[in-house]
């Protein structure tokens, strides 16, 4: 799996930083949700890399340019990964969750698995902004339903004109989906 050593660094502890864009692309997904697609793609999931905050799925080159999936990144061209050591399966630092030598993982299957694992995600006829408390500005409870956090999911990062919401402010929902919005 290891691409080109013109495009590879020699990183510490035997990691390389690798260019993304040329034998491979990367989705970059926050651990927790990342954790999740995996376990939904099972044994269709290519190779995959976990960092203490972060999940990164190698797939094809050039299926990434037009990635939209919230919560996650695509990285192609302009992008590098840490690569780690070749048979490094454990923490700490980053390591191969599925090893390097599995085939590319499929970008629509990925997309799916993430969409998933992320739930319905509310638009802003769902959430009304203007009415939102301190509370689920900050995080303390949901902002569909009002309820205390305890397991959540993020909803993305929502803007109104009025209200408290008038920063860009990551809102958080029940984990699972939350009852306070339809199943999509």
């Amino acid at each position: 799996m290891s691409g080109d050593s013109s495009t590879e660094t020699p990183g510490f502890a035997e990691t390389r930083i690798a260019a993304a864009g040329e034998t491979w692309d990367a989705v970059r997904t926050n651990r927790f949700l990342g954790l999740q697609a995996v376990e939904r793609l099972g044994s269709t999931a290519g190779p995959v890399i976990v960092e203490p905050t972060a999940v990164y799925f190698l797939v094809p080159a050039g299926s990434t340019r037009t990635w939209d999936v919230p919560q996650s990144t695509g990285l192609s061209d302009t992008h590098y990964v840490v690569l780690p050591a070749q048979g490094k399966t454990q923490p700490p630092g980053p390591y191969w969750l599925l090893p390097p030598r599995r085939p590319l993982g499929n970008t629509d299957d990925l997309r799916r698995a993430l969409e998933a694992v992320q739930g319905p995600r509310p638009t802003e006829s769902n959430v009304d902004l203007a009415s939102l408390t301190v509370d689920q500005i900050k995080g303390f409870t949901y902002a569909l339903c009002g309820n205390r956090l305890y397991a959540d999911r993020p909803l993305g990062t929502f803007t109104t004109t009025e209200g408290l919401c008038t920063e860009p402010t990551e809102l958080w929902a029940c984990a699972p989906t939350c009852s306070a919005l339809p199943p999509r």
